[in-house]
């Protein structure tokens, strides 16, 4: 209630015959505040010094030269494999039921399709609907004796669904090659 009669009071030069003067707040005299001082500092320290890191590191490293790449063919003479070169990958990928699949992968010289043996080849496992979640791997394949170039692994999957299957040659010659398969849960047909 003394809202509404503050409201509807009569001004102090209407009861007092005079003019009084209304109270003023002190004024605040004018230019940024301590806050906003050290904060706009410290926002220029900080991005003089991620300048000065990045000249830094702009100076200090090498660009990287990519090699040219060769128009020349190799001999055909030459047997050994010429860096660059990939090897051919032939996956062949089978469900076995029970969410366990054995891959096998027949890797051979580019070119002359001689089988590569003694190499390091790896499988890896990917649900295709939620890549990354179910990924396996590297599983190491195992070069079958009296098939040269062939290269068995076998796994289980944690769940049916599509998978993409991944078999990457790592020496002597790196290449990847990749298959997608469907897995149910019970042996298939």
């Amino acid at each position: 209630m003394s809202a509404v009669k503050d409201r509807w009071r009569l001004s102090d030069e209407m009861l007092h015959g005079r003019k009084v003067p209304p109270r003023r707040r002190p004024r605040r005299r004018p230019g940024p505040r301590p806050f906003r001082q050290g904060m706009l500092l410290g926002i220029c320290i900080g991005m003089t010094g991620a300048l000065l890191i990045g000249v830094i590191g702009f100076l200090l490293t090498r660009p990287r030269v990519e090699a040219p790449v060769a128009s020349e063919k190799p001999a055909a003479t030459d047997s050994r494999p010429q860096p660059g070169t990939q090897a051919a990958i032939s996956i062949t990928a089978e469900h076995l039921g029970d969410l366990q699949l054995r891959i096998e992968a027949r890797v051979s010289a580019p070119g002359s399709y001689d089988p590569i043996t003694k190499g390091q080849v790896v499988v890896y496992t990917d649900m295709v609907a939620m890549p990354m979640a179910h990924k396996q791997g590297p599983i190491v394949m195992a070069e079958i004796s009296g098939k040269p170039g062939v290269y068995e692994a076998a796994t289980n999957v944690p769940m049916a669904g599509e998978y993409n299957v991944i078999v990457e040659v790592k020496q002597p010659m790196a290449s990847t090659a990749n298959q997608r398969l469907e897995v149910g849960t019970v042996t298939p047909k």
